[in-house]
C-alpha cells in the first residue's frame, strides 16, 4: 500500500513538473511575441514622428502651398507636364474590326462590378446593346 501511495505522489510530482515546464515554454512563446510586437510599435512610432516632423517643415508648407493654392515664390517658375494620347486611344479612334469591337466589349464587360453587371441586364438592356456596338 505504501509503495502505491508513494508510486502516485511520485507520478503526481512529474505531472506537476511537466505542466510546469509546458507554462513555461508557453510564457516564453508569448513573451518573444511580445517582444516582436514591442519592436513593431517602437518602429511605428519612429516613423510618425518622423512623417510628423516632415509635415511641420517648411518644405511640405511650402509644397502643399504650390499643388493646392497655387502659390509661387518671388523668381519661380512653373511647368506644365501634358501627357501624350495613348497608343490605345488611337487604336480606339478607327474604325475596329468585328473580332475587335468585341474584344473591347468582352473587357469592358470584364471591368463592371458584377452589381452593375446585373443592373445593366435586368434594367437597362438597351445600353448592353450599345456597349456591344461600341457607343
Amino acid at each position: 500500500m505504501t509503495i502505491v501511495i508513494g508510486l502516485c505522489v511520485v507520478g503526481l510530482m512529474a505531472f506537476g513538473l511537466a505542466l510546469s515546464y509546458y507554462k513555461n515554454i508557453l510564457f516564453d512563446r508569448q513573451l518573444s511575441a511580445m517582444h516582436e510586437r514591442n519592436a513593431a510599435l517602437r518602429h511605428d512610432v519612429v516613423e510618425g514622428y518622423k512623417e510628423l516632423r516632415y509635415l511641420e517643415s517648411e518644405q511640405y508648407k511650402d509644397k502643399y502651398a504650390k499643388e493646392n493654392f497655387d502659390v509661387l515664390r518671388p523668381g519661380e517658375k512653373v511647368l506644365y507636364v501634358t501627357r501624350s494620347p495613348r497608343q490605345t486611344d488611337i487604336a480606339l479612334s478607327q474604325e475596329l474590326t468585328a473580332e475587335e469591337k468585341e474584344a473591347v466589349y468582352e473587357e469592358n464587360l470584364r471591368n463592371i462590378r458584377v452589381v452593375d453587371h446585373w443592373r445593366l441586364y435586368l434594367f437597362h438592356r438597351d445600353q448592353i446593346d450599345l456597349l456591344r456596338r461600341g457607343v
